[in-house]
């Protein structure tokens, strides 16, 4: 199944109604009309990014979130919800892929011979790195899925723990404490 132009559109509806959610209550706290709502989950209206804003910040949602990412730049970090026939996003589940990613992830990793100056490399080496790369893509997918399932199934507030996560990098000294960005 390819991604259509209007993925947001689609994800938007799947959450709102995974939430119980009518277009019309979503239209009303939004302070957009249900048949607004409608044009964008069916591709017939752009979700302007103010639009984009407010519906994120009222769905609250990490597949949402993960999307809107995605889509911003311009799929450079990617996250593919699985829905397959293969996929299974039970939590159990999840939790055995994520373990499973990571493990091929640190062997290929182990793989790599970083030492090297990158101009002495040869073509084994280069390859050794790609498929590091590669499975460690596996792990951020894994990892995202990982994150909103558990998310949703726990009730857990995704912008909470990622800025836990902010100060906790903060506090350590990994990270310097910087103004918010504003993109208006």
């Amino acid at each position: 199944m390819y991604r259509t132009a209007n993925v947001l559109g689609t994800i938007i509806r799947e959450v709102r109604e995974h939430k119980g959610m009518t277009q019309e209550v979503l239209g009303q706290v939004s302070f957009l009309s249900d048949s607004t709502i409608s044009a964008i989950e069916t591709g017939r209206r752009a979700l302007t990014q103010e639009n984009l804003e407010i519906i994120c910040k009222i769905l609250d949602d990490p597949r949402l979130y993960f999307e809107v990412a995605s889509k911003i730049t311009d799929n450079v970090f990617n996250f593919y919800w699985l829905d397959g026939e293969a996929a299974d996003l039970h939590r159990a589940s999840v939790k055995e892929k994520i373990i499973e990613e990571l493990d091929e992830a640190i062997k290929a990793i182990a793989l790599t011979k970083t030492y090297k100056n990158p101009t002495t490399c040869n073509d084994d080496d280069i390859k050794n790195i790609t498929k590091s790369i590669q499975e460690t893509i596996d792990v951020f997918n894994a990892s995202a899925i990982y994150i909103a399932v558990m998310c949703r199934e726990f009730n857990l507030d995704i912008k909470e723990l990622f800025n836990a996560q902010k100060k906790k990098l903060i506090n350590r000294g990994y990270l310097r404490e910087e103004k918010e960005i504003d993109f208006k």
